[in-house]
């Protein structure tokens, strides 16, 4: 009726646990951990072709058209602030018109990268 299992493998306590942990690693049930269980895994999954919809990301703006995703840049104004450590670097003293006006342009252009404009 049933066929005698020839190579049973004695395992009892802890030996069993780690015995199990590892089948399950080796068949998928958990992550493999291990190259040898990553290979036994391998070798018993079935490969599922992804459907040609799925080969490029644009199936997710299929119905909607393509659309251009940018980034929003939340731009604050600290201006206040910077002046007044710009003062306190200088021990309170007025910052010269010339200098001033470079830092302004300096912070201008600084912007302009950070949002791609050259």
């Amino acid at each position: 009726m049933y066929k005698k299992m020839e190579n049973k493998a004695k395992i009892y306590g802890e030996d069993f646990e780690g015995y199990l942990e590892n089948a399950l690693k080796s068949y998928g049930y958990l992550f493999p951990t291990t190259d040898e269980q990553m290979s036994c895994f391998e070798e018993n999954m079935e490969e599922f072709p992804l459907p040609k919809e799925f080969e490029s990301p644009d199936f997710i703006f299929a119905k909607k058209g393509k659309r251009n995703l940018q980034k929003k840049s939340i731009v604050l104004d600290n201006s206040e602030a910077e002046r007044n450590w710009a003062l306190a670097a200088r021990e309170g003293k007025e910052i010269p018109e010339e200098i001033l006006l470079k830092m302004k342009r300096d912070k201008e252009e600084a912007k302009k990268k950070q949002n791609g404009i050259k």
